[in-house]
Protein backbone atom coordinates (compact mmCIF):
# COMPACT_ATOMS: atom_id res chain seq x y z
CA UNK A 1 0.00 0.00 0.00
CA UNK A 2 1.73 3.07 -1.24
CA UNK A 3 1.29 6.47 1.46
CA UNK A 4 2.15 7.31 4.28
CA UNK A 5 1.84 4.39 6.92
CA UNK A 6 -0.40 6.03 9.84
CA UNK A 7 -3.04 6.99 6.44
CA UNK A 8 -2.97 3.45 5.19
CA UNK A 9 -3.32 1.93 8.86
CA UNK A 10 -5.90 4.14 9.63
CA UNK A 11 -7.75 3.17 6.49
CA UNK A 12 -7.82 -0.13 7.15
CA UNK A 13 -8.99 0.83 10.72
CA UNK A 14 -12.23 2.69 9.02
CA UNK A 15 -13.09 -0.17 6.81
CA UNK A 16 -12.79 -2.93 9.84
CA UNK A 17 -15.49 -0.52 11.98
CA UNK A 18 -17.63 0.72 9.24
CA UNK A 19 -18.03 -3.12 8.90
CA UNK A 20 -18.07 -4.23 12.56
CA UNK A 21 -20.14 -2.11 14.23
CA UNK A 22 -23.15 -2.37 12.55
CA UNK A 23 -22.60 -6.37 12.78
CA UNK A 24 -22.81 -5.70 16.53
CA UNK A 25 -25.85 -4.47 15.99
CA UNK A 26 -27.64 -6.90 13.49
CA UNK A 27 -27.97 -10.44 15.29
CA UNK A 28 -29.72 -8.15 18.44
CA UNK A 29 -31.51 -5.68 15.98
CA UNK A 30 -35.27 -7.70 16.90
CA UNK A 31 -34.71 -7.51 20.43
CA UNK A 32 -33.31 -4.16 20.41
CA UNK A 33 -36.75 -3.22 18.50
CA UNK A 34 -38.77 -5.22 20.95
CA UNK A 35 -37.57 -2.82 23.40
CA UNK A 36 -39.01 -0.08 22.18
CA UNK A 37 -41.91 -1.07 20.75
CA UNK A 38 -45.41 -3.07 20.66
CA UNK A 39 -44.83 -3.99 17.10
CA UNK A 40 -41.01 -5.26 16.78
CA UNK A 41 -42.21 -7.60 13.24
CA UNK A 42 -42.39 -4.16 11.49
CA UNK A 43 -39.91 -1.87 13.13
CA UNK A 44 -37.15 -4.48 12.45
CA UNK A 45 -38.15 -4.98 8.80
CA UNK A 46 -37.76 -1.50 8.07
CA UNK A 47 -34.63 -1.06 10.02
CA UNK A 48 -33.02 -4.07 8.20
CA UNK A 49 -33.81 -2.59 4.75
CA UNK A 50 -32.92 0.88 5.28
CA UNK A 51 -29.42 0.55 4.89
CA UNK A 52 -29.73 -1.09 1.05
CA UNK A 53 -32.63 1.74 0.31
CA UNK A 54 -30.07 4.37 0.63
CA UNK A 55 -26.81 2.33 -0.36
CA UNK A 56 -28.84 1.50 -3.79
CA UNK A 57 -30.66 5.18 -4.11
CA UNK A 58 -27.51 7.07 -3.90
CA UNK A 59 -25.80 4.37 -6.36
CA UNK A 60 -25.82 7.69 -9.19
CA UNK A 61 -25.03 10.12 -6.83
CA UNK A 62 -21.53 9.28 -5.72
CA UNK A 63 -20.25 9.28 -9.78
CA UNK A 64 -21.08 12.87 -9.74
CA UNK A 65 -19.45 13.40 -6.35
CA UNK A 66 -16.38 11.40 -6.95
CA UNK A 67 -15.96 14.15 -10.50
CA UNK A 68 -16.38 16.89 -8.14
CA UNK A 69 -14.82 16.39 -4.60
CA UNK A 70 -11.12 15.03 -3.51
CA UNK A 71 -11.20 11.43 -2.38
CA UNK A 72 -10.08 12.63 0.92
CA UNK A 73 -13.25 14.77 1.57
CA UNK A 74 -15.04 11.69 0.55
CA UNK A 75 -14.02 9.83 3.57
CA UNK A 76 -14.47 12.15 5.74
CA UNK A 77 -18.26 12.16 4.76
CA UNK A 78 -18.11 8.76 5.24
CA UNK A 79 -16.36 8.90 8.59
CA UNK A 80 -18.87 11.30 9.76
CA UNK A 81 -22.11 10.01 9.00
CA UNK A 82 -21.19 6.68 10.13
CA UNK A 83 -20.19 8.31 13.30
CA UNK A 84 -23.37 10.26 13.62
CA UNK A 85 -25.32 7.01 12.95
CA UNK A 86 -23.87 5.12 15.51
CA UNK A 87 -24.49 7.77 17.86
CA UNK A 88 -28.22 7.92 16.95
CA UNK A 89 -27.96 4.03 17.69
CA UNK A 90 -26.80 4.69 20.55
CA UNK A 91 -29.50 6.62 22.00
CA UNK A 92 -32.39 5.96 19.88
CA UNK A 93 -35.89 5.03 22.08
CA UNK A 94 -38.17 5.16 19.27
CA UNK A 95 -37.96 2.39 16.62
CA UNK A 96 -38.33 5.30 13.85
CA UNK A 97 -34.94 6.99 15.52
CA UNK A 98 -33.43 3.36 14.65
CA UNK A 99 -34.35 3.59 11.24
CA UNK A 100 -33.16 6.90 10.62
CA UNK A 101 -29.61 5.57 11.51
CA UNK A 102 -29.45 3.18 9.83
CA UNK A 103 -30.45 5.20 6.53
CA UNK A 104 -27.92 7.36 7.22
CA UNK A 105 -25.72 3.93 7.47
CA UNK A 106 -26.46 3.52 3.30
CA UNK A 107 -26.07 7.20 3.05
CA UNK A 108 -21.85 7.13 4.51
CA UNK A 109 -21.40 5.41 1.14
CA UNK A 110 -18.87 3.37 2.76
CA UNK A 111 -18.62 0.73 0.16
CA UNK A 112 -18.06 3.07 -2.59
CA UNK A 113 -15.85 5.43 -1.25
CA UNK A 114 -13.57 2.91 0.73
CA UNK A 115 -13.21 0.67 -2.93
CA UNK A 116 -11.85 3.65 -4.21
CA UNK A 117 -9.61 4.75 -1.05
CA UNK A 118 -8.24 1.16 -1.43
CA UNK A 119 -8.06 1.39 -5.09
CA UNK A 120 -5.90 4.54 -5.07
CA UNK A 121 -3.67 3.47 -2.67
CA UNK A 122 -3.08 0.03 -3.33
CA UNK A 123 0.15 -0.67 -5.76
CA UNK A 124 -2.83 -2.76 -7.81
CA UNK A 125 -6.23 -3.20 -8.05
CA UNK A 126 -6.31 -6.98 -6.95
CA UNK A 127 -3.63 -5.89 -3.79
CA UNK A 128 -6.22 -3.06 -3.03
CA UNK A 129 -9.39 -4.55 -3.31
CA UNK A 130 -8.26 -7.70 -1.37
CA UNK A 131 -6.72 -5.51 1.65
CA UNK A 132 -10.10 -4.10 1.74
CA UNK A 133 -11.92 -7.14 2.21
CA UNK A 134 -9.30 -8.47 4.44
CA UNK A 135 -10.06 -5.40 6.43
CA UNK A 136 -13.83 -6.42 6.06
CA UNK A 137 -13.48 -10.02 6.75
CA UNK A 138 -11.97 -8.72 10.19
CA UNK A 139 -14.87 -6.52 10.61
CA UNK A 140 -17.34 -9.67 9.96
CA UNK A 141 -15.45 -11.84 12.42
CA UNK A 142 -15.27 -9.45 15.86
CA UNK A 143 -18.53 -7.27 14.98
CA UNK A 144 -20.78 -9.93 16.20
CA UNK A 145 -18.82 -10.94 19.44
CA UNK A 146 -18.03 -7.83 20.43
CA UNK A 147 -21.84 -6.87 19.67
CA UNK A 148 -22.81 -9.91 21.82
CA UNK A 149 -20.64 -9.02 25.09
CA UNK A 150 -21.97 -5.41 25.25
CA UNK A 151 -25.27 -6.37 24.77
CA UNK A 152 -25.67 -9.24 27.56
CA UNK A 153 -23.76 -6.87 29.44
CA UNK A 154 -26.11 -4.21 28.90
CA UNK A 155 -23.31 -2.00 27.54
CA UNK A 156 -24.65 -1.88 24.08
CA UNK A 157 -24.79 2.43 23.59
CA UNK A 158 -21.95 2.73 25.28
CA UNK A 159 -20.10 0.53 22.63
CA UNK A 160 -21.71 2.08 19.35
CA UNK A 161 -20.31 5.70 20.59
CA UNK A 162 -17.03 4.23 21.05
CA UNK A 163 -17.44 2.32 17.51
CA UNK A 164 -18.11 5.94 16.56
CA UNK A 165 -16.00 7.93 17.62
CA UNK A 166 -13.36 5.64 16.63
CA UNK A 167 -14.87 5.32 13.14
CA UNK A 168 -14.54 9.53 13.23
CA UNK A 169 -10.90 9.33 14.41
CA UNK A 170 -10.08 6.63 12.01
CA UNK A 171 -11.50 8.81 8.88
CA UNK A 172 -9.69 11.70 9.92
CA UNK A 173 -5.86 10.24 10.11
CA UNK A 174 -6.96 8.27 6.59
CA UNK A 175 -8.35 11.34 4.67
CA UNK A 176 -4.57 13.69 4.84
CA UNK A 177 -2.88 10.82 3.03
CA UNK A 178 -6.02 11.00 -0.26
CA UNK A 179 -6.42 14.72 -0.62
CA UNK A 180 -3.58 14.66 -3.23
CA UNK A 181 -5.61 12.35 -4.97
CA UNK A 182 -7.61 13.92 -7.63
CA UNK A 183 -11.01 13.99 -8.14
CA UNK A 184 -11.87 10.64 -10.93
CA UNK A 185 -12.10 12.00 -14.57
CA UNK A 186 -15.66 11.96 -15.97
CA UNK A 187 -16.16 8.38 -18.55
CA UNK A 188 -16.95 8.71 -22.06
CA UNK A 189 -20.76 8.49 -22.41
CA UNK A 190 -21.82 5.16 -22.96
CA UNK A 191 -18.53 3.32 -22.44
CA UNK A 192 -18.68 -0.38 -20.73
CA UNK A 193 -22.39 -0.44 -20.68
CA UNK A 194 -22.67 -3.67 -22.27
CA UNK A 195 -19.51 -5.45 -21.00
CA UNK A 196 -20.42 -4.58 -17.37
CA UNK A 197 -24.09 -6.39 -17.34
CA UNK A 198 -23.19 -9.95 -17.22
CA UNK A 199 -20.49 -8.57 -14.11
CA UNK A 200 -23.44 -7.21 -12.32
CA UNK A 201 -25.39 -9.83 -12.64
CA UNK A 202 -22.38 -12.54 -11.43
CA UNK A 203 -22.18 -10.38 -8.33
CA UNK A 204 -25.71 -9.94 -7.54
CA UNK A 205 -25.97 -13.77 -7.73
CA UNK A 206 -22.43 -14.00 -5.48
CA UNK A 207 -23.69 -12.59 -2.95
CA UNK A 208 -27.27 -13.74 -3.30
CA UNK A 209 -26.05 -16.85 -2.78
CA UNK A 210 -24.16 -16.07 0.36
CA UNK A 211 -26.55 -14.39 2.01
CA UNK A 212 -29.16 -17.32 1.62
CA UNK A 213 -26.75 -19.80 2.69
CA UNK A 214 -26.55 -17.61 5.93
CA UNK A 215 -29.82 -17.23 6.71
CA UNK A 216 -30.86 -20.99 6.29
CA UNK A 217 -27.65 -22.75 7.06
CA UNK A 218 -29.00 -22.50 11.02
CA UNK A 219 -32.04 -23.79 9.70
CA UNK A 220 -30.56 -27.09 8.11
CA UNK A 221 -28.48 -27.91 11.01
CA UNK A 222 -30.52 -27.61 13.51
CA UNK A 223 -33.25 -29.86 12.18
CA UNK A 224 -30.39 -32.19 10.68
CA UNK A 225 -28.99 -32.93 14.05
CA UNK A 226 -29.86 -30.44 16.64
CA UNK A 227 -28.26 -31.70 19.51
CA UNK A 228 -24.58 -31.66 17.98
CA UNK A 229 -25.36 -28.12 15.97
CA UNK A 230 -25.79 -25.88 19.23
CA UNK A 231 -25.95 -22.42 18.48
CA UNK A 232 -22.20 -21.88 20.00
CA UNK A 233 -21.30 -24.76 16.97
CA UNK A 234 -23.35 -23.00 14.37
CA UNK A 235 -21.51 -19.50 15.50
CA UNK A 236 -18.18 -20.90 15.82
CA UNK A 237 -18.66 -22.46 11.89
CA UNK A 238 -19.85 -19.34 10.84
CA UNK A 239 -16.52 -17.75 12.32
CA UNK A 240 -14.51 -20.22 10.80
CA UNK A 241 -15.73 -18.94 7.38
CA UNK A 242 -14.42 -15.58 7.57
CA UNK A 243 -11.04 -16.66 9.32
CA UNK A 244 -10.41 -18.71 6.27
CA UNK A 245 -11.17 -15.78 4.11
CA UNK A 246 -9.28 -13.19 6.05
CA UNK A 247 -6.08 -15.73 5.29
CA UNK A 248 -6.36 -16.78 1.89
CA UNK A 249 -7.51 -13.13 0.51
CA UNK A 250 -3.50 -12.36 0.08
CA UNK A 251 -3.48 -15.33 -2.22
CA UNK A 252 -6.92 -13.77 -4.59
CA UNK A 253 -5.12 -10.58 -4.80
CA UNK A 254 -2.15 -12.51 -6.62
CA UNK A 255 -4.11 -14.44 -8.31
CA UNK A 256 -6.61 -11.10 -9.64
CA UNK A 257 -3.58 -9.29 -10.74
CA UNK A 258 -2.20 -12.40 -12.21
CA UNK A 259 -4.82 -13.58 -14.31
CA UNK A 260 -7.05 -11.50 -14.57
CA UNK A 261 -10.32 -11.00 -12.21
CA UNK A 262 -13.49 -12.32 -14.63
CA UNK A 263 -11.68 -15.88 -14.61
CA UNK A 264 -10.96 -15.31 -10.57
CA UNK A 265 -14.81 -14.25 -10.16
CA UNK A 266 -16.14 -17.41 -11.88
CA UNK A 267 -13.67 -19.81 -9.96
CA UNK A 268 -14.75 -18.25 -6.79
CA UNK A 269 -18.57 -18.24 -7.80
CA UNK A 270 -18.41 -21.48 -9.11
CA UNK A 271 -16.44 -22.94 -6.03
CA UNK A 272 -18.64 -21.35 -3.76
CA UNK A 273 -21.70 -22.77 -5.27
CA UNK A 274 -20.82 -26.85 -4.95
CA UNK A 275 -19.73 -26.34 -1.35
CA UNK A 276 -23.13 -25.06 -0.73
CA UNK A 277 -24.26 -27.86 -2.31
CA UNK A 278 -22.72 -30.64 -0.45
CA UNK A 279 -24.00 -29.43 3.00
CA UNK A 280 -27.49 -30.99 2.13
CA UNK A 281 -26.06 -34.11 1.39
CA UNK A 282 -25.30 -34.50 5.16
CA UNK A 283 -21.39 -35.47 5.50
CA UNK A 284 -20.14 -35.56 9.12
CA UNK A 285 -18.90 -32.91 11.19
CA UNK A 286 -15.31 -32.58 9.91
CA UNK A 287 -16.58 -32.58 6.20
CA UNK A 288 -18.79 -29.62 7.46
CA UNK A 289 -16.15 -27.96 8.70
CA UNK A 290 -13.68 -28.43 5.62
CA UNK A 291 -16.38 -27.46 3.78
CA UNK A 292 -17.22 -24.06 5.47
CA UNK A 293 -13.94 -23.32 5.56
CA UNK A 294 -13.77 -23.56 1.48
CA UNK A 295 -16.44 -21.42 1.57
CA UNK A 296 -15.00 -18.84 3.54
CA UNK A 297 -12.17 -18.82 1.66
CA UNK A 298 -13.78 -19.20 -2.09
CA UNK A 299 -16.13 -16.68 -1.37
CA UNK A 300 -14.00 -14.10 -0.46
CA UNK A 301 -12.60 -13.91 -3.62
CA UNK A 302 -15.72 -12.73 -5.08
CA UNK A 303 -15.75 -9.34 -4.26
CA UNK A 304 -12.21 -8.06 -5.11
CA UNK A 305 -12.62 -9.83 -8.47
CA UNK A 306 -15.65 -7.88 -9.18
CA UNK A 307 -14.33 -5.02 -8.01
CA UNK A 308 -11.42 -4.95 -10.06
CA UNK A 309 -13.02 -6.32 -13.31
CA UNK A 310 -15.80 -3.46 -12.82
CA UNK A 311 -12.75 -1.23 -12.23
CA UNK A 312 -11.65 -2.01 -15.83
CA UNK A 313 -14.98 -3.14 -17.55
CA UNK A 314 -17.48 -0.44 -16.43
CA UNK A 315 -18.36 3.62 -18.21
CA UNK A 316 -15.86 4.71 -15.65
CA UNK A 317 -14.14 4.04 -12.34
CA UNK A 318 -16.34 5.64 -10.14
CA UNK A 319 -19.69 4.28 -12.32
CA UNK A 320 -18.46 0.73 -12.17
CA UNK A 321 -17.06 0.61 -8.27
CA UNK A 322 -20.61 2.20 -7.66
CA UNK A 323 -22.61 -0.73 -9.79
CA UNK A 324 -20.42 -3.02 -8.35
CA UNK A 325 -21.42 -2.19 -4.70
CA UNK A 326 -25.21 -2.07 -5.72
CA UNK A 327 -24.83 -5.24 -7.21
CA UNK A 328 -23.64 -6.86 -4.07
CA UNK A 329 -26.27 -4.96 -2.17
CA UNK A 330 -29.34 -6.29 -3.94
CA UNK A 331 -28.16 -9.27 -3.74
CA UNK A 332 -28.23 -9.34 -0.03
CA UNK A 333 -31.75 -8.87 -0.37
CA UNK A 334 -32.38 -11.19 -3.12
CA UNK A 335 -31.39 -14.42 -1.73
CA UNK A 336 -32.72 -14.96 1.75
CA UNK A 337 -35.96 -13.76 -0.28
CA UNK A 338 -35.29 -16.90 -2.51
CA UNK A 339 -34.10 -19.07 -0.35
CA UNK A 340 -37.19 -18.02 1.78
CA UNK A 341 -39.37 -19.22 -1.49
CA UNK A 342 -38.30 -22.39 -1.45
CA UNK A 343 -38.00 -23.59 2.51
CA UNK A 344 -41.77 -24.12 2.59
CA UNK A 345 -42.00 -26.78 -0.33
CA UNK A 346 -38.71 -27.87 -0.03
CA UNK A 347 -37.25 -27.38 3.55
CA UNK A 348 -33.77 -26.34 4.95
CA UNK A 349 -31.97 -27.90 2.50
CA UNK A 350 -33.99 -26.80 -0.32
CA UNK A 351 -32.76 -23.02 0.45
CA UNK A 352 -29.21 -24.31 0.87
CA UNK A 353 -29.49 -25.83 -2.91
CA UNK A 354 -31.12 -22.18 -3.98
CA UNK A 355 -28.01 -20.98 -2.45
CA UNK A 356 -25.56 -23.04 -4.73
CA UNK A 357 -27.79 -22.68 -7.11
CA UNK A 358 -27.61 -18.62 -7.82
CA UNK A 359 -24.17 -18.81 -6.66
CA UNK A 360 -23.52 -21.31 -10.20
CA UNK A 361 -26.15 -18.65 -12.33
CA UNK A 362 -23.35 -16.02 -11.58
CA UNK A 363 -20.94 -18.54 -12.95
CA UNK A 364 -22.93 -19.22 -15.98
CA UNK A 365 -24.02 -15.66 -16.94
CA UNK A 366 -20.31 -14.79 -16.89
CA UNK A 367 -20.51 -16.60 -20.40
CA UNK A 368 -21.85 -13.78 -21.56
CA UNK A 369 -18.42 -11.76 -21.29
CA UNK A 370 -16.42 -14.58 -22.51
CA UNK A 371 -16.90 -13.25 -26.47
CA UNK A 372 -15.63 -9.78 -25.16
CA UNK A 373 -13.07 -10.79 -22.57
CA UNK A 374 -12.11 -7.96 -19.96
CA UNK A 375 -8.28 -7.09 -19.60
CA UNK A 376 -6.52 -7.95 -16.16
CA UNK A 377 -5.83 -5.14 -13.96
CA UNK A 378 -2.34 -4.69 -14.88
CA UNK A 379 -3.49 -4.00 -18.85
CA UNK A 380 -5.26 -0.39 -17.81
CA UNK A 381 -3.57 2.49 -16.06
CA UNK A 382 -4.48 4.36 -12.90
Amino acid sequence: MSGPAPGAAALLALQVLVTAVPLALLPFLGLTVARMSASPAIWTALALAAPAVTTLALTPVWTRLAHRASLGSLLLWTGAVSGLSCAMIAVAEHPALLVLARLMQGAAGGGVVLALAFRATGRTSGAGFTRMQQASAAGCLVGPVLGGFAFQSDHFGALMLLGGGLTVLAALLAAPALRAVPPEPAAAEGAGRMRGGPLLFAGMCGSAGAFAFVAYFPAWATAHDPALYTPGLIGGLHSLSWLAALLILPAWGRGIDAVAPVPALALALVGAGLAFAAIPLGPGLSAIVALRLAQGGLYAGQAPALFAAMDTAGPGRVAGIARARASLTVGQLVGPLAGGLVLAPFGPGGALWAAAGLSIAGAVGLLAAHTRPIPSARSRAR
